[in-house]
């Protein structure tokens, strides 16, 4: 009788065990080098909603530089929020402006975005590439 309670106990933790719940998509991503363009920083969030059917997802792109003085400046020319869709192994939807986004997992908690095209908020760069997670 112990043993069955203990092993009841024990299947209790571990389906409501954090670790286990936790959304795959859900965090904070930044942009590898490749990603975006020179000089700008590309980040993600992404948070689910209804149930892990829908995410809000985040983007922003930092710009850094340099004043005349020589100090290094940091402004953000771009930030953009939207909602996807959960569609098998990758989330979907569109950017305001109608631009498509896709982003799936990419293991080591990592993602990778693919958009078919080049001026997210009406910028010239990409933001196709892969994030790492930089929180968990």
């Amino acid at each position: 009788m112990k043993l069955k309670f203990g092993l009841a106990l024990a299947a209790l933790a571990l389906a409501t065990s954090p670790a286990t719940a936790r959304d795959p998509f859900a965090g904070g991503y930044s942009g590898n080098d490749s990603v975006c363009a020179r000089n700008i920083s590309c980040e993600l969030v992404i948070d689910p909603v209804a149930g892990g059917k829908a995410y809000t997802v985040e983007f922003s792109a930092e710009q850094q530089g340099r004043s005349p003085d020589g100090l290094i400046t940091r402004k953000n020319p771009c930030t953009v929020t939207t909602r996807l869709t959960k569609d098998g192994k990758q989330i979907k939807g569109t950017f305001p402006g109608g631009q498509t986004v896709e982003i799936s997992l990419s293991g080591g908690g990592a993602v990778v975005v693919s958009k078919n095209s080049a001026n997210p908020c009406g910028l010239p760069f990409s933001i196709s590439g892969r994030y790492e997670a930089f929180g968990d």
